[in-house]
C-alpha cells in the first residue's frame, strides 16, 4: 500500500543535517525474522521502475566477518532466505531514528572477492516477483489426468473463455501461495480461451490476462504485498511534495529532450475474428424503431444463443443513439455494447459494413437475458490521434501527424484496441516530457507519485508524475526521472 506521508516525515526532510542508517532484516521463507545484516554492509543500491513487473531491485557489498555468509542451506546466502530493507533518518528533535520500508527481496546472484585487505560479499537481489516470473522460481509443471482436479480452471493451463478475470487472477495467485494480494475487479470476462505451454510461468499467464485489457498492471509493492490494478493516472491524487520542500532538497536538474520515437498518433490492430461451429453470420439484417433484428435457422428463444456465442451480420442501416437487437424477433430486444459496456452512439456502426459481435447471457435475476456487445470487422481496430493544447507534441501544436502502426491480438474488441492506442500515445507524449532530478533522499516516495515542481530551465510550475528513483544510501542523494502530468489529456480524464 502507498505511504501515508505525515508532518513528521516533512519535518524530516527539513532538517539541516541528516544522519543516516540502514536496517536490513534476514528472513526466512515464512518471513520470520532470523538475523540482521546492517552492521556488515558497506555499501548499495536500490531503485524502483514503475515500467518493469519487478518493480524494486536492490544490490549491496558486505564485508564477510564469518563462515555464516558462505553458500549453503544453513547459511545467511541461501535460496530460501530473504531480506527486508528499511531506510532510516535520525531526528535532531527527538534523538529517535524513523525507518522507512524499501522492500522484501530475494537473493539472485553472489560475487566473492579476496584481497589482503578484506573479505567481501557483492550481493544482487530483486523483488518478490522473481520467485514468479522464472527469475528463481514460478515455472509450472506439466498438466495431466487427475483423479481429483481442482475446482479453479487455472490449474489445466487452461482458462475457459467467459471465466471472471479477477477469479482467474485470484486462482492464479492462490495457486502461487501468495497470502497477501490486492486484486481490483476489472469486472469483465476472458473473452476467449486462454492456453498456457508446459513451463509457462506464472507471470506469463499474469501477462496475458493483464494483455486481454487495456492499462492495467501487476507487481509487489513494499511490504511483499501482490499488487494488480488499473494503472493510476494519478487525476485524484494528491500532490506530497512541491517547491515548498524541493527548493531545500534539489542538488541537480537535468532536462533531457529527445525527439525520437514520439508518436501523437496510434492505431492498434488488434484480433482476427473467426467464426467457429457455434457461432453465426447473417448477410442482411433489418432495422426499426431502434432495433437491428436478424434471422438464425434453428433458434427459436433467447435460451438457444450460448454465451459468448459470436454473431455476425451486415448493417443494412445506421441507427441512432443505443440501438437493440433481436434475433428472430425474439422479445424483448437486448441492447447492444461496445467492448467496455457503454450504449452504442449513433452512427457507430455504418451502413453496407459487416460487424462481428459477442453475446452474453445474463443471470436469471437480470430483466434482460442478455446483451450484445461490439467486437468488430473480422479484425478489431483502434485509432487515436492526440489534440490535446497543453501536450507540446500534439497533432494540435505540432500541425502534422507522427503515426505508429501496432499489433496487439490479444485485444478482442475495437474498444480495448482503442483504449490501447489512447494508452501508448500518452505514452509516447506526455510521457516523453521528462525532467530528470538529483535531490536529498526521499524514502518514502513511490513511482506513480504526483509531484509539483518549478523547473529551473524554463521557470514554469507544473505537475509531474515520478517514473523512476534510484540511490546509494552511502551517498545521501537520490535520482528520479519525472514526466509532466496533463489533465486534459484524455487518457487521463476518460479514466477519472
Amino acid at each position: 500500500m502507498k505511504y501515508q506521508v505525515t508532518q513528521s516525515d516533512i519535518s524530516l526532510l527539513k532538517q539541516g543535517t541528516q544522519e543516516i542508517f540502514l536496517k536490513a532484516e534476514l528472513l526466512n521463507s515464512s518471513y520470520k525474522i532470523l538475523d540482521s545484516l546492517e552492521g556488515q554492509i558497506i555499501s548499495d543500491n536500490y531503485s524502483q521502475d514503475n515500467e518493469s513487473i519487478q518493480r524494486r531491485s536492490y544490490s549491496f557489498d558486505l564485508i564477510i566477518l564469518n563462515s555464516s555468509f558462505t553458500i549453503g542451506k544453513d547459511k545467511k546466502i541461501w535460496m530460501d532466505k530473504r531480506i527486508r530493507v528499511y531506510y532510516g533518518i535520525k531526528s535532531l528533535r527527538t534523538n529517535e531514528i524513523k525507518w522507512y520500508l524499501l522492500g522484501v527481496f530475494c537473493y539472485v546472484s553472489m560475487k566473492y572477492t579476496f584481497s589482503l585487505q578484506e573479505k567481501r560479499l557483492s550481493v544482487t537481489c530483486a523483488d518478490l516477483m522473481a520467485q514468479y516470473d522464472g527469475t528463481l522460481n514460478g515455472r509450472l509443471g506439466g498438466y495431466g489426468s487427475s483423479n481429483n482436479p481442482p475446482a479453479f480452471a487455472a490449474q489445466s493451463l487452461t482458462i475457459p473463455a467467459g471465466e471472471d478475470i479477477r477469479s482467474s487472477v485470484l486462482a492464479i495467485v492462490k495457486e502461487a501461495g501468495i497470502e497477501n494480494y490486492i486484486i481490483e475487479d476489472i469486472k469483465k470476462p476472458v473473452p476467449y480461451d486462454l492456453t498456457f505451454e508446459t513451463g509457462s510461468t506464472y507471470a506469463d499467464i499474469w501477462t496475458k490476462i493483464r494483455d486481454l485489457y487495456d492499462s492495467w498492471e501487476f507487481y509487489f509493492d513494499a511490504d511483499g504485498t501482490f499488487i494488480w490494478r488499473k494503472i493510476p493516472t494519478c487525476i485524484d491524487e494528491p500532490v506530497v511534495l512541491n517547491d515548498s520542500l524541493l527548493d531545500s532538497l534539489i542538488i541537480n536538474e537535468n532536462a533531457d529532450m529527445k525527439f525520437d520515437e514520439i508518436y501523437n498518433v496510434t492505431e492498434v490492430w488488434g484480433k482476427v475474428l473467426e467464426l467457429e461451429n457455434k457461432d453465426r453470420y447473417a448477410d442482411t439484417s433489418t432495422y426499426k424503431n431502434q432495433v437491428y433484428d436478424v434471422h438464425y435457422d434453428s433458434w427459436n428463444s433467447w435460451q438457444d444463443v450460448d454465451n459468448l456465442t459470436q454473431l455476425a451480420f451486415k448493417v443494412t442501416e445506421e441507427h441512432s443513439d443505443a440501438p437493440r437487437f433481436t434475433i428472430n424477433s425474439f422479445s424483448p430486444a437486448i441492447p447492444i455494447y461496445d467492448g467496455d459496456g457503454n450504449p452504442l452512439k449513433a452512427g457507430t456502426l455504418k451502413r453496407n459494413t459487416v460487424y462481428v459481435f459477442r453475446y452474453r447471457r445474463f443471470t436469471e435475476s437480470d430483466t434482460m437475458p442478455g446483451a450484445l456487445y461490439l467486437l468488430g470487422q473480422f479484425q478489431c481496430y483502434g485509432k487515436y490521434v492526440e489534440t490535446s493544447r497543453e501536450c507540446p507534441f500534439s497533432v494540435t501544436n505540432l500541425g502534422y501527424e507522427i503515426p505508429q502502426s501496432l499489433d496487439y491480438s490479444t485485444l478482442s474488441d475495437d474498444a480495448a484496441c482503442y483504449n490501447q492506442a489512447q494508452y501508448l500515445t500518452y505514452q509516447s507524449t506526455a510521457m516523453k516530457d521528462t525532467i530528470q532530478l538529483t535531490s536529498l533522499v526521499i524514502p518514502w516516495l513511490e513511482v506513480n507519485t504526483k509531484i509539483e515542481y518549478t523547473p529551473k530551465y524554463n521557470h514554469v510550475t507544473s505537475q509531474y508524475i515520478v517514473k523512476n528513483i534510484s540511490w546509494s544510501t552511502g551517498d545521501g542523494t537520490m535520482n528520479m526521472t519525472l514526466y509532466r502530468f496533463l489533465e486534459s489529456f484524455s487518457y487521463v480524464y476518460h479514466n477519472k
